[in-house]
Parts: C-alpha cells; sequence; structure tokens
C-alpha cells in the first residue's frame, strides 16, 4: 500500500482524489436536486409546468440512476490499471 501511494507518476493517488470528488459531487447534486424540488408547486391548472415538473423528475431519476454506475467503472479502471501495473517497475 505504501508503494501505491508513492507513485512516482503521482496517477493512483490522483484518481483516487477525482474519484472520491466525484462521488462526493453525486451526493452533493442528490441532495440539493430534491431539497429545491420539493419546494418547487406546480401551477393547478395542468399545462406546461406540470408536464415541465415531470420531464424534470423523469431526467433527474434516470442522470442520479447512471450517476453511481459512473462511478464504480471509474473505480473498476483505477483497480485494472493498479493490477495490471504489479510486478512491473520492480527495484
Amino acid at each position: 500500500m505504501r508503494t501505491l501511494l508513492r507513485d512516482k507518476n503521482g496517477e493512483v493517488p490522483a484518481m483516487l482524489g477525482g474519484v472520491i470528488a466525484l462521488m462526493v459531487a453525486i451526493i452533493i447534486g442528490i441532495l440539493v436536486y430534491y431539497s429545491i424540488i420539493a419546494g418547487v408547486i406546480p401551477l393547478s391548472t395542468p399545462g406546461y409546468s406540470s408536464n415541465a415538473l415531470n420531464n424534470t423528475n423523469t431526467t433527474a431519476n434516470t442522470v442520479f440512476t447512471l450517476a453511481p454506475i459512473i462511478a464504480i467503472v471509474v473505480i473498476a479502471s483505477i483497480i485494472l490499471s493498479v493490477v495490471s501495473n504489479f510486478g512491473r517497475n520492480q527495484v
């Protein structure tokens, strides 16, 4: 683990920092969106506002479903890059 964090190129710690930032951004985005959307009251007459609100909720649900999958793929790519480097550059 120490050699992993003392990477001469600094690639692995930078990737880990990026993944952590991505996950924090996903969590903050979800919290902010659902805090704001709870306060939005559509007009009493059905029309453009209710359609826009429904479309926004549908899109947000899709994005928030795909965002953790993207984070998992990034983590898997980091693991694969670390595993592929085992046995190389042994001093």
